[in-house]
């Protein structure tokens, strides 16, 4: 029978005032449901059945186990026929660490009685002795069966993936960065841990781009345009940016900027309008902002090269640096980066994707005249 993990009050705080990016993924969030299996060997035996199989398999199998075996103890393993236990689903070799797990707790190598009086490194190192029991399975083990409450686990793929997330990283995190995450969270890892499994769950990294994206104070509303979903944001009466997204991330609010610009999009859409007039703020270094400027000086319906763009703004040789900063347009379509293509006659990229891209230039040269 599992139990609900109560994660108490106290433990959200302290992840809370540890990162604000914390803070924001448990308020995004909110309550979350995890649970534990009390009976210490059913625990085990369970994360062996499971092991490197798909949840309905698993799901599968643990059941007809269970009907073989309604009083799963360690006597009761060692005492069924392994043909029994195969006819399940078991492979051999998930039979015999089955049979090895009952033996070292038959024998009092793994100390099942004495478990809770143990320290997490110590249940650890008797575990991984038993052949079939990894260290992952132990760290699952002390979450899932004992809700030790400091346990966080890098050999697993969905806490590492996680990570990477929430810190924006471009790989998955070395040790050096796992134990900074572990070091920041402690005395508290196992509730950290729930809310980090829950980025890939609920798909959180398909959605945001890392944890600081999680809120945001600038007012924001969503426009429903012919080539997706356009998610605007402004501030103290700017637009800051402009981006494609698949679904509304943030609740929408009021601003004038807001409403003057789904206004005009509305009219760009439609073939009337062929410039934007509408207060920008958009920050970047002196070059990227000769660029910005000189983008919105390409005419409607017209293509500049990125080597045109550079000559343009006195920089011959900078054609390449020209296609760094059209990347760095947070707000296309306004400042028009799809009206920059390859010397060679090639559409050339487009960070919202190349088919967008194509349907600007083509709705352009259509309602040009």
């Amino acid at each position: 029978m599992k139990k609900k993990i109560e994660i108490s009050q106290a433990e959200i705080d302290h992840l809370k005032v540890k990162d604000r990016r914390m803070s924001d993924l448990i308020e995004y969030l909110g309550e979350i449901n995890r649970y534990y299996t009390p009976d210490p060997f059913t625990s085990l035996a369970q994360s062996i059945v499971y092991q490197q199989l798909s949840g309905s398999a698993a799901d599968s199998i643990w059941k007809k186990v269970n009907n073989i075996l309604p009083k799963l103890t360690p006597e009761a393993v060692a005492a069924v026929p392994e043909n029994k236990l195969k006819e399940a689903g078991l492979s051999e070799r998930k039979v015999n660490y089955l049979n090895n797990l009952a033996e070292a707790v038959l024998e009092n190598n793994v100390q099942l009685a004495k478990i809770e009086e143990l320290s997490d490194e110590e249940i650890i190192e008797q575990l991984t002795a038993v052949k079939g029991i990894g260290r992952w399975t132990a760290e699952m083990f002390l979450i899932f069966s004992l809700v030790r409450r400091n346990v966080i686990s890098y050999h697993d793929l969905g806490i590492r993936k996680g990570i990477q997330w929430f810190y924006g990283l471009k790989s998955e995190p070395t040790e050096k960065d796992f134990k900074k995450f572990e070091r920041n969270f402690s005395p508290y890892n196992t509730a950290a841990s729930f809310y980090i499994w829950e980025i890939t769950a609920q798909n959180l990294d398909q959605v945001f781009k890392n944890a600081g994206e999680l809120s945001t104070a600038n007012k924001v509303a969503y426009y429903d345009s012919p080539i997706g979903l356009i998610e605007l944001q402004a501030s103290q009466g700017e637009l800051l940016r402009l981006h494609f997204q698949e679904v509304k991330r943030y609740q929408e609010g009021e601003a004038a900027v807001l409403a003057a610009a789904k206004k005009q999009l509305d009219e760009y859409f439609e073939g009337e309008r062929k410039k934007f007039k509408l207060p920008l703020r958009i920050e970047g270094t002196d070059f990227q902002e000769s660029v910005w400027r000189q983008l919105r000086e390409i005419p409607y319906g017209a293509t500049f090269s990125y080597k045109e763009v550079a000559e343009a703004i006195g920089n011959n040789k900078a054609y390449r640096a020209v296609g760094n900063a059209n990347n760095k347009n947070s707000i296309p379509v306004i400042i028009p980066c799809h009206r920059v293509t390859a010397s060679s006659g090639k559409i050339g990229g487009y960070g919202a994707g190349i088919w967008r891209k194509k349907w600007l230039l083509e709705h352009e040269k259509k309602n040009k005249l």
